[in-house]
């Protein structure tokens, strides 16, 4: 239909199916239908003939966010697995067009169980690869621990044996999966440049054995200054009230504070007319 009719009188049409979608309230929508309004907005994007739906399109990753948080974990990952390319599209659309909030609300479903993160995982690197890998750490998961108020901690639990008491998982084993998959994840820049040390820092909420995990993995990564606020890692850390990562990133390269005073000290020479 697309593609045998005019665009002018097709775009109202679609400006009013895509909108209607948007307003079925979340609880009512199954996933099956988020998914096939993903498809949609995927085939409609790749015809260049209705600009950029920006609007159809935040409103998407919300509800997409949304429902996932409604929708029994067994249930969602069963469909990633069944269809791991539109799931992962539906996946794109959040991350591309949605707020911190749509990306908490994804970083929060993805770490519910072990085997749903997996999967969630596996679909990632079989559709898109590292680059949307990246995105995800960043954005969606290394803001939180695993043992948190919201993940089922059992489901992430540990038994070398039957009989063996359950042994509960470090905070940050969802992230070690991620750099046992991807190493140098943490030495890669996004788009703006940013590094996994400097979102891990930035999260008012990432856990101190998160934060760490990432710096262990490339410690060079804390003099590396943030190419958006321009601090260093530890100063952002500090800014979020995360003193002990501030103190332990410090340690690592205490210069940081050393060649700052530094630069003070040349700036005042020159205003007094000193050499």
């Amino acid at each position: 239909m697309i593609a045998s009719h005019n665009d002018t009188n097709l775009l109202p049409m679609i400006e009013a199916v895509l909108g209607f979608l948007h307003t079925v309230g979340v609880n009512s929508v199954r996933l099956t239908l988020l998914l096939n309004r993903a498809l949609l907005l995927g085939r409609l994007l790749s015809t260049n003939k209705f600009g950029s739906l920006e609007v159809p399109l935040n409103d998407f990753a919300a509800d997409f966010t949304k429902g996932l948080e409604q929708i029994y974990h067994d249930a969602s990952q069963a469909k990633l697995k069944e269809n791991d390319e539109l799931f992962v599209q539906a996946i794109m659309f959040s991350m591309d067009f949605g707020t911190q909030s749509v990306w908490n609300k994804l970083g929060c479903w993805a770490i519910r169980t072990q085997e749903l993160f997996s999967a969630f995982i596996s679909a990632i690197m079989n559709v898109r690869g590292h680059g949307l890998l990246r995105d995800v750490l960043n954005k969606c998961l290394i803001q939180y621990s695993i043992t948190a108020v919201h993940t089922r901690i059992n489901c992430w639990t540990v038994r070398n044996s039957v009989n063996d008491p359950q042994i509960l998982p470090t905070p940050s084993l969802h992230v070690q999966k991620i750099l046992a998959i991807y190493p140098n994840v943490v030495r890669t820049g996004d788009k703006v440049k940013r590094l996994p040390l400097h979102y891990a820092t930035a999260a008012s909420n990432a856990a101190f054995e998160v934060v760490m995990e990432v710096f262990e993995a490339y410690k060079d990564g804390a003099s590396i200054s943030d190419p958006v606020t321009g601090l260093f890692p530890f100063q952002l850390a500090a800014s979020n009230d995360n003193v002990e990562a501030s103190f332990s990133l410090l340690l690592a390269n205490p210069n940081l504070v050393f060649g700052g005073s530094k630069v003070i000290e040349k700036k005042r020479k020159r205003s007094t007319g000193e050499a």
